[in-house]
C-alpha cells in the first residue's frame, strides 16, 4: 500500500504537465501510470479493512495491470530503439512492473459479472487504444517525429494485449465463480449393521 501510494503521487506529479494538455472530454482515456497505482491503493485499502470490493472494479483493475504491465516490455525497448537507451525508460519498465505485478494479488477475486459490465470495461480499453492513437491522449504520439511504424506496432500490440487480458478475465471470472457455486459434498454417514441373533 505504501509503494502504491508513492507511485500514485509521484507519477501524477510527473504526468501533470501532460495531463492538463489533454482535452477535458478525453481526459478519462489519458492516465495510465498515475491511475493504476491509485486504484490499487483503493483496492488494497478496502481489502485490508475487509470491505466489499465491487467485482467490476477488480475486473477493470486487473485488465489494466495485465495489459499495460506486459506492454511496458514491448513499448519501452522499441521506443529506445528509436531514441536510444536511457535510464528514464529503463526505470519506467521497473516502475510499471512494480504495480502491474500486483495483478496476481487481485486475480483470485475475479468473479463473473453481468455482460453489460464486461462490454463497458472492454469497450473503455479498446476506445482508449483508438484515442491514444488518433486523438492524442498518449503523449508520445503527439511528437511530429514519432515514426509511423512505431505508432502502428504499438497500437497492434496494445489491442492484442487487451484482447488477451479480456480472455483471462473471462476465464478466471467464470472459473472462480464456478468453484464458489459448487456444492460441498457432505460426507455420507457410515451405515452400521447390528448383529442379529438367530432365535
Amino acid at each position: 500500500m505504501a509503494i502504491d501510494a508513492a507511485l500514485a503521487i509521484s507519477s501524477t506529479v510527473v504526468d501533470w504537465p501532460w495531463l492538463i494538455r489533454v482535452p477535458r472530454n478525453l481526459i478519462i482515456f489519458a492516465p495510465i501510470c498515475s491511475l493504476y497505482p491509485l486504484l490499487l491503493l483503493i483496492w488494497l485499502t478496502l481489502h485490508y479493512f475487509q470491505k466489499k470490493i465491487p467485482t467490476w472494479f477488480t475486473t477493470f483493475l486487473f485488465m489494466g495491470l495485465v495489459s499495460y504491465g506486459i506492454m511496458s516490455y514491448i513499448y519501452f525497448p522499441l521506443y529506445m530503439s528509436w531514441t536510444g537507451i536511457n535510464f528514464h525508460d529503463v526505470g519506467s519498465i521497473l516502475w510499471v512492473t512494480a504495480y502491474a505485478i500486483q495483478a496476481f494479488i487481485i486475480a483470485p477475486d475475479l468473479k463473473k459479472i453481468p455482460w453489460y459490465q464486461y462490454l463497458i470495461i472492454f469497450g473503455y480499453f479498446f476506445l482508449k487504444d483508438y484515442s491514444d492513437r488518433y486523438w492524442g491522449t498518449f503523449l508520445d504520439v503527439l511528437l511530429d517525429s514519432y515514426p509511423e511504424y512505431l505508432k502502428l506496432g504499438f497500437t497492434i500490440s496494445v489491442v492484442t494485449l487487451h484482447s488477451f487480458a479480456a480472455g483471462l478475465i473471462l476465464y478466471f471470472g467464470f472459473s472462480n465463480s464456478k468453484q464458489k457455486l459448487s456444492p460441498v459434498q457432505e460426507p455420507q454417514p457410515v451405515q452400521t449393521f447390528e448383529k442379529q441373533e438367530l432365535l
